[in-house]
């Protein structure tokens, strides 16, 4: 009796583990769907985890920071830490600032990621984006600016 419980017991845990693979499956796909949909009408917000200066440590960030795209118009809310060059007395606006994108490329890269270029324009600086955004909504973004010493970010694409 005991043999007969233990593989019922077994199989269901089984049956269990299969059931959950395959949801998992179905949701990865429909996330991957559902970035492609976002990327492809240039409407996504990828919120910030990671920040990584080019000098000292990466830093863990609240999930408040983002960089969101709304078809022309780039809207960035970022930390920085880093060398700034020339700026306005008092530091200005930093990386908090929302300006039209002058230039957009896409591309698909390695391992089925999407390859983001932009440029931003405002007052204070010229920034130039490079973003690499995986099927999972997993994403790094390189920011190089005139005025200050370049910065990379990780973080998720929100999805809805």
């Amino acid at each position: 009796m005991k043999k007969y419980l233990i593989v019922l017991f077994t199989i269901a845990i089984a049956a269990c583990s299969s059931l959950t693979s395959a949801e998992k499956a179905e949701r990865d796909a429909k996330t991957a769907q559902t970035v492609e949909k976002a990327l492809a009408e240039r409407h996504y917000k990828v919120v910030i985890s990671m920040m990584n200066p080019r000098r000292g440590r990466a830093v863990n960030v609240s999930p408040d920071f983002s960089l969101e795209v709304k078809g022309d118009t780039l809207v960035s809310y970022l930390p920085y830490f880093g060398r700034a060059y020339n700026v306005p007395y008092g530091g200005g606006k930093g990386l908090n600032f929302t300006a039209p994108i002058s230039e957009y490329y896409s591309a698909k890269g390695r391992k089925g990621a999407t390859l983001i270029t932009m440029k931003a324009v405002n007052e204070e600086d010229v920034y130039s984006f490079r973003l690499e955004i995986f099927s999972n909504g997993s994403t790094s973004i390189d920011l190089t600016a005139r005025e200050r010493e370049s910065i990379s970010y990780s973080g998720q694409i929100e999805v809805e």
